[in-house]
């Protein structure tokens, strides 16, 4: 016994035996892992071959409006936009400064027509106006005009407007306004859109 507890070799086994069992462990997780690896890749050679009611193997994707990867729009393809386009490629290339500006523009004038602030409210327009000035605290070009948007969205005495400026506020709209202002005292445009926004 004695022996068994000096002797290198007895040592070295006793050490290793726990490191025996966890091999042969990760050898059966290895062979239940194969089997799996062999089920998904059939099921992706019957996708790439057309099956399972997929247009060549690949999934269509339904345009319901600019995706992240699209390229940004033009200004101009941004001022012919109608309410949920200019929400929904604002959300979609809110990284892009000039983007974010021409939308929250082109949301803001369609708003001076009273049925299209409810709209873009429900195209959720407040959210990406935040998100738009959020993204560029140092931009005044977008803070002026994400001012001037959440104006004209959340404008409005009735139900339907006094629960735009609830939205509004519960997207962060309030900070964001104040941000602005306080990032860019000697833009007039900012200060002026400002406060029209917390009037």
């Amino acid at each position: 016994a004695a022996h068994e507890a000096t002797c290198p070799l007895a040592v070295c086994q006793r050490m290793l035996a726990p490191l025996r069992a966890r091999v042969v462990a990760l050898e059966a997780e290895l062979r239940s892992q194969g089997a799996e690896n062999e089920q998904l890749l059939s099921r992706l050679a019957a996708l790439e071959a057309g099956e399972g009611g997929e247009e060549g193997g690949r999934r269509v994707r339904q345009r319901v409006g600019a995706a992240p990867h699209d390229a940004p729009p033009s200004d101009a393809e941004v001022r012919a936009m109608d309410v949920a386009a200019a929400a929904a490629v604002l959300r979609a290339h809110v990284s892009v400064s000039r983007v974010a500006a021409a939308a929250c523009n082109r949301l803001a004038n369609l708003c001076l027509e009273d049925q299209n602030e409810q709209l873009a409210a429900e195209a959720g327009a407040i959210e990406a106006i935040v998100a738009a000035m959020q993204a560029h605290p140092q931009e005044a070009e977008v803070q002026e005009e994400g001012c001037g948007a959440l104006a004209s969205v959340c404008y409005g005495a009735d139900a339907a407007g006094l629960a735009r400026l609830q939205r509004a506020a519960d997207a962060g709209a309030i900070e964001a306004v104040v941000a602005a202002m306080q990032a860019h005292p000697q833009e007039t445009g900012v200060q002026k859109n400002g406060c029209w926004a917390m009037a």
